[in-house]
């Protein structure tokens, strides 16, 4: 098999080679005068593809060069192409929430399926339903909480592993077995003298704990910042966050470390400072499921 890359993957996709000992082909591209993205497979391609790309910011054109690259990928001769997109874009958008909204993560399978994709690996995407709903190709979502909860073994005492909300507690539980850990979900809290609103765990203390609060996406930080500031004065020992996807807009790191976590750590599904735990160990294992 060969493997085919873009600029917006290049690391990962040499792991994931590395690990299948497959072929590495790395896309040329370049940017017209007027805007429009051209892309180019400098060779013959044949049996089965792997293209890595992922569609972190800026979105648009990243949507728009992983459709131009499964056409470019199928042109070159693959029979066969197995799109992985580590970081899949519009995927909280996953109903109409309000009358005459898309639903865009659908939009997006869509248009990856029409376009020439034959199977599709993503990695902890929003909501994992979307794929069973918009896709007929086979699909996987790779769940990299193994790999993250990992990283910190043996650096937290009497860790307690907290979800942001109850809809993803399932991350926190997961975590926490990995880690022989209490789990436990935030919920905000309004003080009923001072009226002052915390985000505290719904039943467990962290009192003298070390807090990990983990999550699928870290973009602006408010929320881990609140989280983190009220952790700390309740008495947490430490507060410590990882993600899968750090998008980090708008100073979210500095509004983070600002708040008193004491360390950051995502994978490499985005490139950013803190992609210290790399998903191509599961994603190779998903790819070889998917192999005919």
């Amino acid at each position: 098999m060969t493997v085919v890359a873009t600029h917006s993957s290049l690391g990962l996709a040499a792991r994931v080679a590395e690990l299948l000992s497959d072929e590495l082909v790395l896309v040329e591209e370049k940017l017209f005068p007027d805007g429009e993205r051209y892309l180019r497979v400098p060779c013959k391609l044949e049996g089965d593809v792997i293209l890595v790309h992922s569609t972190h910011p800026p979105q648009d054109e990243r949507i728009m060069e992983l459709l131009l690259a499964i056409d470019a990928v199928r042109g070159a001769g693959a029979k066969r192409v197995v799109v992985v997109t580590p970081y899949l874009a519009y995927a909280r958008q996953d109903k109409r929430f309000l009358e005459g909204e898309p639903i865009s993560i659908g939009v997006v399978l869509q248009a990856v399926q029409a376009v020439g994709a034959d199977a599709l690996v993503v990695v902890d995407i929003h909501k994992p339903s979307s794929l069973d709903e918009w896709l007929r190709i086979p699909h996987i979502n790779v769940l990299p909480i193994k790999q993250l909860a990992e990283y910190f073994k043996g650096r937290l005492r009497d860790p307690l592993i907290l979800a942001p909300d109850k809809g993803a507690l399932h991350r926190a539980r997961d975590m926490a077995r990995v880690l022989d850990a209490d789990y436990d979900y935030l919920e905000k809290r309004r003080d009923r003298v001072t009226g002052e609103i915390r985000v505290l765990p719904k039943s467990m203390s962290v009192e003298g704990r070390d807090v990990l609060i983990v999550d699928d996406i870290i973009s602006t930080g408010g929320t881990l910042a609140a989280a983190a500031k009220s952790a700390i004065s309740a008495g947490a020992r430490g507060v410590y966050a990882a993600c899968t996807h750090a998008l980090l807009v708008s100073g979210a790191l500095d509004k983070v470390y600002g708040a008193g976590v004491r360390e950051v750590v995502a994978t490499d599904t985005v490139p950013s400072p803190i992609s210290k735990v790399s998903v191509a160990e599961p994603i190779a294992e998903a790819l070889k499921r998917l192999s005919p």
